[in-house]
């Protein structure tokens, strides 16, 4: 069947109707990213506090927001790869949501495949040696290496939310 339009260049409402529904699929991807995040906060909040031993809670708070980075990771990509084609056709209003895609994923990344790694080393280290991880040589070290984390985690949080308000409320946020 041939279509109406003789020069096979689509139509305005055929764009509009196109650029709907990506809008539609990138604000279900962020709503699915704040959930993600909200989701790996609660998991890991509530492990910590209904765990006897720290140092338990603390290696499967870790294990959650591996697991979590997993997803986070794929979801930003896939929004800042949209958004980024979106650009390049013109939609400029998409640039907004580069950067926080950008940083939640640097981020993430960062604390789920540098830190939590270096610090599960340490743990074992200071298994090996019969104590806990606080009261070994790398108490210092690995109390550093948890800031940092958890400070990750609060940027991602942070990142995440900024991207979700960005795409729910374009015309605030634009500029």
């Amino acid at each position: 069947m041939q279509p109406l339009n003789p020069s096979n260049k689509p139509t305005s409402t055929e764009i509009l109707d196109q650029h709907n529904a990506t809008n539609r699929v990138i604000t279900c991807l962020c709503l699915l990213l704040g959930g993600g995040l909200l989701g790996q906060l609660l998991s890991i909040v509530v492990v910590r506090i209904a765990s006897s031993d720290i140092q338990a809670g603390g290696m499967l708070a870790d294990i959650i927001t591996q697991h979590f980075a997993n997803v986070i990771l794929g979801i930003a990509f896939v929004v800042l790869s949209i958004s980024n084609l979106l650009i390049k056709r013109g939609l400029v209003e998409y640039k907004r949501l580069r950067l926080p895609a950008i940083v939640l994923a640097i981020s993430t990344a960062i604390v789920a495949f540098i830190l939590i790694p270096r610090m599960d080393y340490l743990r074992e280290a200071a298994l090996l040696d019969g104590l806990p991880v606080l009261y070994s040589a790398s108490a210092a070290y690995f109390t550093t290496l948890s800031a940092l984390a958890t400070s990750l985690l609060l940027i991602q949080l942070a990142s995440g939310g900024v991207l979700v308000w960005r795409q729910l409320n374009p015309k605030k946020s634009a500029g």
